[in-house]
C-alpha cells in the first residue's frame, strides 16, 4: 500500500483491494490518503464483522471493492457488491454488516 502525489496534479493510491483484517467485532480501518476534497479510507472486514450505527460529519461515498456488505440506514438496507456504491449525506445514521470477507473503500468528501 502506498500513496504518491505528483506536484499536486495526480495522486496514486494503491492497496484499495488488499484485505488487512483486524481482530474483534469490527473492521480494520486504515486511512490511505488525504487529498484535495477527499479522504480515502480502506475498511477490511471478516465475514460477520459489523460497524454498528454511526454517522459521518461530512458526505461520504461507500464502495465495496471485494466481498458483500449489507449497508443500512433507518429507511433502507442495500447489498453492496463490487461495482456498487452508495452516497450518504452528512449526519445520516448508517451501519455495515459483512456477509463475506470484504474490502470497502470509504471516501469522505470535503
Amino acid at each position: 500500500m502506498s500513496t504518491q502525489q505528483v506536484e499536486g496534479k495526480l495522486t496514486r493510491i494503491e492497496g484499495l483491494a488488499e484485505l488487512h483484517p483486524g481482530e474483534g467485532s469490527g473492521p480494520r480501518i486504515e486511512k490511505l490518503a488525504a487529498v484535495t476534497g477527499a479522504t480515502v479510507v480502506r475498511l477490511s472486514f471478516i465475514a460477520g464483522q459489523t460497524m454498528d450505527d454511526h454517522k459521518a460529519g461530512a458526505p461520504i461515498l461507500v464502495q465495496t471493492v471485494t466481498g458483500d456488505i449489507s449497508f443500512g440506514t433507518a429507511d433502507e438496507t442495500v447489498s453492496l457488491v463490487p461495482g456498487t456504491a452508495v452516497h450518504v449525506d452528512a449526519g445520516i445514521v448508517h451501519r455495515l454488516v459483512a456477509n463475506a470477507d470484504s474490502v470497502v473503500q470509504l471516501t469522505i468528501l470535503r
